[in-house]
Formats: C-alpha cells, sequence, structure tokens
C-alpha cells in the first residue's frame, strides 16, 4: 500500500490554513464582550403590596344621664325648684292669658309683649323644668302652645287684625295650662310663701302683683 499516496491525498482535501492555523476560539472573546457590557440585574419580582388593615370600631353608645344639678337654683333642693319654675310659669301665663283677651293691645294700641317677651321666657322655663320632673307632658304641652302662639303674638300681627277671632281662645288656654302647672286659678298660688299666711296676706300679695304686672305693661 502507497502511505505516501495516502497522505497527500488527504492533505489536498483539507484547507491548507485549518493546518498551518489553529482555529480561533471565540469563547474567550464572547466572555469578554459579555463583561463590557452594562451589567445589569434581572428584576426580581416585587412582593405584593401589603395594604394597611383597617379597623373600623363602632362607637359604644354611653347612655347619658340628664343631671337636674346646672338646673336646679343655688340653695334650692330639686322641689323647691320646681316649685319656683311653676310659679314664674304661672306668671307668664297669667300675663298672656290678660293679653290676649285685650287682643294683644294696650289702651287699643298693639303691644309686643307675646312672641318677644312672655312667651319666649314661657318656653325657656318649660324646657328647664321638663328634665327635672317625672311627668313632664304639660311642660311638653305649653311648649307647643307656644310655638304655634308666637307667629299671631307679634306687634305686626296684633296690627293685622288677621288673629282678632283667636285671641280669645287663646287666653282661654292659656288659663287652663296655668290652672293644671299650679292647681289653682288663685293669683295668690304664684307667690312664694315663707310660711303660713292669712287669706287677706293672700290677697294683698296679689294685689300687689298685679299692681306690678300693671305697671310692667305700662
Amino acid at each position: 500500500m502507497d502511505w505516501l499516496a495516502v497522505i497527500m491525498n488527504i492533505v489536498n482535501r483539507v484547507p491548507i490554513e485549518r493546518i498551518l492555523f489553529r482555529p480561533p476560539d471565540h469563547t474567550k472573546a464572547m466572555e469578554d464582550f459579555a463583561r463590557s457590557l452594562p451589567h445589569t440585574e434581572s428584576p426580581k419580582e416585587a412582593p405584593p403590596e401589603q395594604k394597611p388593615t383597617v379597623t373600623t370600631k363602632t362607637p359604644e353608645k354611653v347612655a347619658q344621664a340628664v343631671s337636674t344639678s346646672v338646673l336646679e337654683r343655688p340653695g334650692l333642693s330639686t322641689e323647691e325648684t320646681v316649685a319656683y319654675q311653676n310659679r314664674e310659669i304661672g306668671k307668664q301665663l297669667l300675663a298672656m292669658e290678660s293679653h290676649y283677651a285685650q287682643r294683644m293691645r294696650i289702651a287699643g294700641v298693639p303691644c309686643d309683649c307675646g312672641a318677644t317677651k312672655h312667651l319666649l321666657y314661657l318656653e325657656e322655663l318649660c324646657l328647664e323644668t321638663i328634665p327635672m320632673v317625672s311627668d313632664p307632658s304639660t311642660y311638653e304641652k305649653i311648649t307647643s302652645w307656644v310655638r304655634e302662639a308666637e307667629p299671631k303674638s307679634t306687634e305686626a300681627a296684633a296690627k293685622s287684625g288677621k288673629y282678632d277671632q283667636d285671641y280669645p281662645v287663646l287666653s282661654g288656654q292659656a288659663r287652663e295650662f296655668r290652672k293644671k302647672v299650679m292647681g289653682t286659678l288663685s293669683p295668690a298660688a304664684m307667690i312664694e310663701s315663707k310660711g303660713q299666711i292669712s287669706l287677706e296676706e293672700a290677697k294683698k300679695l296679689a294685689a300687689e302683683e298685679a299692681a306690678k304686672e300693671v305697671e310692667r305693661r305700662w
């Protein structure tokens, strides 16, 4: 076998460059190229956003007892305070009873004694008294009555003559309320007693109180 001929035949088939020159190794070049690139990290999955837990607490209802101590007059018990309130309420009702009987006029002249004076004070007295009594129904009725009567009890309303037929009715209602509050229609019941007094003394005090009321109106 001609070995020389075989070798020559193989040499002729292989490119001369592959024999004389070693094929370039691109691995190192690729590594260098990779290192030259800007370094970036794979984005990590962000942890799920944790929403703050909101706890809604329903406020507890606290029953608030109505204190009557702030309404009581200094140095007086609740009973004494209520008695004082009743006397004042009676006086205001008596004043309105008289004004309505005269069709909200004094000597024929329309007056402003209703909505802005007696009725205003009367409502305030009743609202003060309601928390101090076990049965406030009468005071609540008077308060409602006052609010209905107020628009008819102004000077302008009296001048208009629109309610002249209503005033006698209102006068009777004021009288009935006074009787419920005081237990009597006697004017002496609205005078604070300082011990037992005689009937004559009560009449004298009632007359003095009536005189003061007439003087106040004039």
